[in-house]
């Protein structure tokens, strides 16, 4: 009877903790917000990944803003890169994972946004549920930011997400043709100075 009983407050701790992998069509108006993203400049979009790479497809439609005034995030350098399908990094230098195979770069518009094309990454290491896309802020302090996708978030990983400020969780929508989409507001924090700002002091943080 114990071993019974056991079995299923096992069983239910197992139901609560488990991952709600449920991933939405898009509404109407967020075609719309992704239509917007698609319709960036140049500069404003980056393809991280070759449309033969293995993975499912994932587009990211990030907005950067000033933690401390809300204000958008303009004309600044974002740095992105992630592990493979398979959750490798492949780095060009094996001390820095910022030169993994898979990365890329693009300048944020006047409203602070940037649209980006890629796979889903891999779980990386013996971990599972902790896929993630790095980012890199230039002139901010700090400037590494990470995005994690609820829908391949574990629990305790959550939780860590929750009470940081460095680290951002995402819900997952998709495409009538399955292309995974991604909204997220990236709140930035202690962004100095602006590249024309640099450009009129001729002051550099870096």
């Amino acid at each position: 009877m114990k071993r019974i009983m056991s079995m299923l407050l096992m069983s239910l701790l197992l139901t609560q903790c488990s991952i709600d992998r449920t991933i939405h069509n898009l509404s109407l108006s967020e075609l719309q917000t992704l239509d917007q993203f698609e319709g960036l400049e140049r500069q404003s979009q980056v393809r991280i990944s070759d449309p033969d790479e293995p993975g499912q497809k994932l587009w990211l439609c990030l907005t950067f803003v000033s933690a401390e005034t809300e204000r958008p995030i303009i004309k600044e350098q974002i740095k992105l890169f992630h592990t493979s399908s398979q959750g490798e990094y492949n780095p060009d230098d094996p001390s820095d994972e910022s030169t993994a195979r898979l990365n890329g770069t693009a300048y944020t518009d006047d409203q602070g946004r940037i649209f980006v094309q890629t796979i889903l990454p891999g779980d990386y290491g013996s971990s599972s549920d902790n896929r993630h896309v790095h980012t890199t802020v230039q002139n901010a302090r700090p400037q590494a930011y990470d995005i994690h996708f609820k829908q391949y978030t574990g629990m305790m990983n959550e939780r860590f997400i929750n009470g940081s400020d460095q680290h951002f969780l995402a819900d997952l929508k998709q495409t009538e043709d399955g292309v995974l989409v991604a909204f997220l507001m990236v709140e930035v924090k202690n962004h100095h100075l602006e590249p024309a700002a640099m450009q009129r002091t001729g002051r550099s943080d870096d």
